[in-house]
């Protein structure tokens, strides 16, 4: 029986020794399995939060959060809800980390406890978060972009270059999280573990995005079987349903995403302890 296979929600972690990719998915799978139903209140708020925008300017008609007003710059009342979404959504994602770090430890999640450290550690989360996840979400802002202006061979040339330094900062969060670091010293310690791995880490992020792209995959044709059946309904139907197929996407995928996150993590952690002791094994 793998390591991988023998873990039970007892206490997934710590590994008992250094795993490959598919044992690190196959890890996290499990460890998302056991905190899934603990964790879905989290995720699903989260999910909302972070949708917020999209959904108010779907609904209400209006123009996106981030627009221009009329030539006299973007309104203040746009800037403080888009900073409600930021602080909302990083204190969420912090909750929802320390509680699935908290079930693969087998420790019992407590809600207070992970609240009143999301708010205690909330300035600096900010820091940490778009440390972390800054290069991720530039290659999600710059996927639309391109693959509608450059070829599939030349998008992936600019892809691929993009996809390596969100490798190294990526487990800045749950260095952030997890460990208890600051958020210099969390993207410090990410950087410090991936860059020798970071081909290892762009696999499994990769990996990652495509098991969580097939669910939304999924969710489009759904959407689009319906369409004929909401094709005289309301516009306003048919964007509630493809907005509550997201949400259901996205509440599953969150903590699946931060599930690979910690196990990752704590894989190059054991990577950097055993490393010294392999190398002086073979001075010897």
């Amino acid at each position: 029986m793998s390591s991988a296979q023998s873990l039970t929600t007892a206490g997934l972690l710590p590994l008992p020794r250094p795993l490959m990719t598919g044992e690190v998915l196959d890890a996290a799978f499990r460890l998302f399995r056991a905190g899934l139903v603990r964790c879905l209140p989290y995720s699903g708020l989260a999910v909302l939060v972070m949708e917020l925008p999209a959904l108010y300017s779907t609904f209400l008609a209006q123009a996106s959060l981030g627009r221009i007003a009329r030539g006299f710059g973007v309104q203040p009342a746009h800037l403080i809800t888009w900073l409600l979404v930021v602080l909302l959504s990083t204190a969420l994602i912090g909750m929802l980390t320390l509680r699935l770090h908290a079930v693969s430890r087998g420790v019992r999640p407590r809600f207070r406890s992970e609240l009143g450290t999301a708010l205690r550690r909330l300035p600096t989360a900010v820091i940490a978060t778009v440390g972390a996840m800054g290069f991720p979400l530039l290659i999600l802002f710059l996927v639309p972009l391109f693959s509608n202006a450059l070829p599939k061979i030349a998008f992936l040339v600019v892809w691929l270059p993009l996809s390596w330094p969100a490798a190294l900062f990526v487990v800045a969060l749950p260095a952030f999280w997890c460990d208890s670091l600051g958020p210099f010293a969390a993207v410090g310690q990410a950087v410090r573990l991936s860059r020798r791995r970071s081909w290892r880490m762009v696999g499994a992020l990769l990996a990652t995005l495509c098991m969580v792209a097939v669910f939304y995959v999924l969710s489009a044709i759904v959407v689009g079987l319906m369409s004929p059946i909401l094709g005289r309904a309301d516009l306003l139907l048919f964007a509630m349903v493809s907005s509550m197929l997201s949400l259901v996407v996205g509440t599953l995928g969150v903590p699946f995403v931060l599930a690979v996150l910690i196990v990752a993590y704590e894989d190059l952690k054991l990577r950097d302890v055993e490393r010294p002791k392999a190398t002086t094994r073979a001075a010897r």
